[in-house]
């Protein structure tokens, strides 16, 4: 597939980047357009939350990132010079347990030199005209910086071009907005605090909220709300120092405002992420306010989960129905993720008894109870973000209670959420989990639990790889040392802790989606669930099974597909189903 022919991406934030990349590890080599300069360096967003760390690790950025930003711990919210409470922010089941604060120019950044090693160009200073789109493509007219017209025909055009979005408009899509009557003004600054910098820091006061936020090079990001939705524009020094002196106990003193913005927070939310041809992502589909870092972090997600299933349709491995599930698994989480915010603004700058109480009384949950910490950030890392109600998911999965064989005894991830992590030890030495679930495709992986027969283990192996060709990897883990006869892509379990993060208590699967969601899991060696997944991605009519919704029936049998049939076909050995039973 040549360049610009088939995916037309608008906008090169972080959004766009993450699309662009997904796409051209896949095959895809897509054309990126946006309105802008190459030279802007934007510090609107910094918080880089742990599920989006995950998403740059997958990328091979995330230590480069984490080298670059300040890794926060915790958030501390005041009320004067009283700390009011303290919120740990690693209590997060990832890899990466931290909200990492980084300029959004050094993430994007990041992101445009991995594009670019993928062999995307970006073409600045272009911007969308119009469109026309059809049922065969859609034709699209680009002004370029000298002024030159010039009208393209692509297969797909996917906006990110912020919430003031051109391909929305153009597409007509409907966006629903509201305005939180909210002001407030940001900027980087230098200050004389001795305040701990592996924190958020917040305080409250009558006159409004003052958040504080650590950023490389010894800079600080003062966020402050306005008394009024007509923040001063763009702010200065003087406006920063004024709400630091009424509202905090530090240090006015500040210095080198290298940066600053105002705005007024709106809500807004389009009415679809797809219409025919063209699909919306970011900013384009959805805008909240800012408390909560969630904007850049949902977009960045809006990217990942799009990138492979759009691969796939754009290289014919999938039917186009397929681009239907985005809009269905990201829309319900962008609309939790603006009422959330949304409350959380009115609550964090209202000066009314209402709001003060409401805030008082958040505050002494969130510092009093481990439970209310741990979903705290979990709720800011990204990780209560599941797709267990998507077509695209299904399992079987009967969690039997059994004697631990460590301390371990949970059913692990559902099928619909976010993988976990674990180290392996591979026979060049011990490697994480997700570092094997890199490569772009979808991965299989086989627990095989007591089972330590080396024949058995590669039939096993063999019939999976049969059902996986040319959809992706197959991973098998031992619980155990490796066996004797050396089978490629085999890992020991040696401390069960994969096989415990994971619920593996007998021979199991689980089906890992490119953008590390489970798509499926069966506590047995059943291949048929994950032969009918990819007849669905192939566009096959998605079976309806009574009483659970869902593309895949996890009660669906094919004795054909299933791994005991083919083990015991290979001669004397034992069928699976009498040692996982």
């Amino acid at each position: 597939m040549g360049v610009g022919d088939g995916v037309l991406v608008v906008g090169a934030g972080p959004t766009g980047l993450v699309l662009a990349a997904e796409l051209a590890r896949r095959g895809v080599l897509p054309r990126v357009v946006d309105a802008g300069p190459a030279d802007v360096a934007e510090s609107r967003a910094v918080a880089v939350a742990a599920r989006s760390l995950e998403l740059l690790d997958d990328l091979g950025l995330a230590a480069a990132a984490v080298a670059e930003g300040v890794p926060l711990r915790a958030l501390n919210f005041y009320r004067g010079t009283r700390l009011v409470a303290e919120l740990d922010t690693t209590a997060v089941d990832s890899p990466f347990p931290m909200d990492l604060c980084l300029a959004q120019w050094q993430t994007t950044q990041l992101l445009r030199d991995r594009v670019a090693e993928l062999g995307v160009q970006i073409e600045w200073n272009t911007r969308v005209a119009a469109h026309d789109a059809s049922a065969s493509g859609v034709s699209v007219d680009l002004v370029h910086a000298d002024g030159d017209t010039e009208r393209c025909r692509v297969d797909w055009l996917v906006g990110c071009d912020g919430s003031r979005s051109t391909v929305r408009d153009t597409a007509g899509i409907g966006w629903r907005t509201a305005d939180l009557h909210r002001g407030f003004i940001l900027g980087d600054v230098t200050a004389p605090w001795d305040l701990a910098r592996d924190r958020f820091h917040v305080w409250f006061a009558r006159g409004g909220l003052v958040a504080a936020f650590p950023m490389p090079g010894g800079y600080w990001r003062i966020l402050a709300s306005t008394p009024d939705d007509r923040p001063p524009r763009p702010p200065g020094l003087p406006h920063f120092a004024a709400a630091v002196a009424e509202r905090t106990p530090a240090d006015p003193r500040l210095s080198d405002l290298r940066w600053s913005s105002a705005f007024v927070a709106r809500e807004g939310l389009a009415e679809r992420f797809r219409a025919g041809r063209v699909l919306l992502a970011g900013d384009a589909a959805h805008s909240h306010s800012p408390i909560g870092g969630q904007g850049m972090n949902t977009g960045m997600q809006d990217a990942y989960n799009l990138g492979w299933k759009l691969a796939l349709v754009a290289t014919g491995r999938a039917g186009a129905s397929l681009l239907d599930s985005y809009g269905a698994e990201r829309r319900p989480v962008a609309q939790t993720v603006v009422r959330a915010t949304s409350t959380a603004t009115r609550v964090a700058t209202g000066n009314g008894l209402v709001a003060r109480r409401a805030r008082q009384y958040a505050l002494g949950m969130l510092s009093r109870l481990n439970t209310v910490q741990q979903g705290f950030a979990n709720a800011i890392g990204e990780h209560l973000v599941n797709y267990r109600g998507s077509d695209l998911v299904a399992q079987q999965w009967s969690s039997p209670r059994r004697r631990p064989w460590s301390a371990g005894d949970g059913t692990g991830p559902e099928a619909g959420e976010v993988v976990r992590d674990a180290y392996l030890e591979s026979r060049s030495g011990p490697v994480a989990l997700r570092h094997l679930l890199r490569d772009p495709g979808h991965h299989l992986v086989l627990f095989a639990a007591d089972e330590a027969d080396a024949r058995t283990l590669t039939a096993w192996k063999a019939a999976a790889e049969e059902v996986m060709a040319g959809h992706g990897q197959v991973l098998l883990v031992t619980r155990g040392h490796l066996p004797t006869a050396p089978v490629e892509a085999v890992f020991a379990d040696v401390r069960s802790e994969a096989h415990n993060r994971y619920g593996v208590r007998r021979p199991s699967l689980y089906l890992i989606r490119p953008d590390k969601y489970v798509a499926h899991r069966v506590d047995d060696v059943d291949l048929a669930a994950v032969r009918r997944y990819f007849q669905v991605l192939a566009g096959a009519p998605a079976p309806r099974p009574a009483g659970r919704a869902g593309a895949l029936d996890p009660r669906h049998r094919e004795g054909g597909d299933r791994l005991d049939q083919t083990v015991a076909d290979a001669g004397s050995l034992p069928p699976a189903s009498r040692i996982v039973r």
